[in-house]
C-alpha cells in the first residue's frame, strides 16, 4: 500500500507571491510578504513582517527573514524588510526588519551573498555584490558598501560602515570604519587595522589602470603608518585628487569625525538616507512624525 505524505506549508491567502516561485514544505509565507518572480524558497524558512523580496533570490533551509528585531527601543509599528534581487541566503540566516529610531527599514541589494548562520539585525544596509561569511553577526545600523567580503565568523559593531571592495580577515571584531579597498584584521593579541590593499577587490571593481595606481598609492600613503592620518588625507585632497582616491579620503574624514572611529554615529535618532531613499512617502511621513522631525 502507498504511503500517502501530505507536503505542509503555511503561506497567507493575502502575501502577494509570483506565480514562478516555489516555496519548500514546512515553510510559512507571512500576510504582508512580497516574493518576486523566479525566487526559491528552501524547506522550514519563515518570512514574516513587511518583507519584500525582489526576484531570482534563492533562501535555503531554515532561515528566519522579516521577524521583530531584539532591539528593545522598537515600538512595535509595521517597519521594512527589502531584499533586491538575485541574493543567495544560505541555511539558517537571520534578518530583521528596521526600528523607528533607525529609519523604519533594513535593506539588502542586489547579487549578495550571505553564507550559513549568518545575522543581519535590524536597521542596516547591504548594497550590492557584498560576501557575509558563515556566523557573521551584523549588529545594527551598519552599512556593508559595494562589494566588500566579511570573511567567517566577524562580528560588527553597530554604526559601523565597511568601505566598498575592503575585506575583513575571520574571526576579526570590528569597531570602527573600515576603509574601502583594504584588508582588515588582528594578528595574535594586536587591535584590528588596516593589514593591507585588497587587490581582489581592485580587480573587481574594474578600475581603468591609471586609478588603480593612483589608489594604490594613495592607499600605501595613508595606511603604511596611521599616524597624522588626518594631515595625510589634506595633503592628498589639496593636490586635488578625484574619482576613487577621493572617495576614500571623504571615507577616512568622516570616520574620522565620527564618535569612536563610526561616521554613522550622527544619524542616531534620525533617519539615515539609505532609509530616506527607499522609503515611501506615506512611511517616511510617519517616521517624521514618530521621531519628531521637522
Amino acid at each position: 500500500m502507498a504511503v500517502k505524505v501530505e507536503i505542509i506549508r503555511e503561506v497567507h491567502p493575502s502575501a502577494r507571491i509570483a506565480s514562478d516561485v516555489k516555496i519548500g514544505s514546512f515553510s510559512v509565507i507571512g500576510p504582508d510578504v512580497t516574493l518576486g518572480p523566479g525566487t526559491v524558497i528552501g524547506r522550514n524558512v519563515t518570512i514574516a513582517g513587511n518583507t519584500t523580496i525582489g526576484s531570482g533570490n534563492f533562501i535555503d533551509d531554515g532561515s528566519v527573514l522579516g521577524v521583530v528585531p531584539q532591539d528593545l527601543k522598537y515600538r512595535g509599528s509595521p517597519a521594512l524588510l527589502i531584499i533586491g534581487h538575485n541574493n543567495r541566503i544560505g541555511r539558517r540566516v537571520t534578518m530583521h526588519i528596521g526600528t523607528e529610531p533607525g529609519g523604519f527599514v533594513t535593506r539588502v541589494g542586489d547579487n549578495n551573498v550571505f553564507r550559513e548562520g549568518s545575522h543581519m539585525a535590524h536597521d542596516c544596509f547591504v548594497d550590492d555584490g557584498a560576501v557575509i561569511g558563515r556566523s557573521v553577526q551584523l549588529a545594527g545600523h551598519i552599512l556593508v558598501q559595494n562589494g566588500a567580503v566579511l570573511e567567517d565568523m566577524v562580528g560588527v559593531h553597530h554604526f559601523v560602515t565597511i568601505g566598498r571592495y575592503a575585506r575583513i580577515s575571520s574571526m576579526t571584531p570590528v569597531r570602527r570604519d573600515v576603509p574601502p579597498y583594504t584588508v582588515f584584521g588582528g594578528g595574535n593579541e594586536e587591535a584590528p587595522s588596516v593589514r593591507g590593499v585588497n587587490e581582489d577587490g581592485i580587480k573587481t571593481a574594474g578600475l581603468a589602470e591609471d586609478e588603480t595606481a593612483d589608489l594604490r598609492r594613495a592607499l600605501g600613503e595613508l595606511f603604511e603608518d596611521e599616524a597624522a592620518l588626518q594631515t595625510k588625507i589634506e595633503q592628498l585632497v589639496n593636490m586635488g585628487v578625484e574619482g576613487e582616491v577621493a572617495y576614500l579620503c571623504e571615507f577616512c574624514q568622516q570616520s574620522l569625525q565620527g564618535k569612536f572611529g563610526r561616521y554613522r554615529e550622527v544619524y542616531r535618532g534620525l533617519i539615515p538616507p539609505e532609509a530616506a531613499a527607499v522609503l515611501p512617502p506615506e512611511k517616511l511621513s510617519e517616521l517624521e512624525r514618530i521621531l519628531k522631525i521637522k
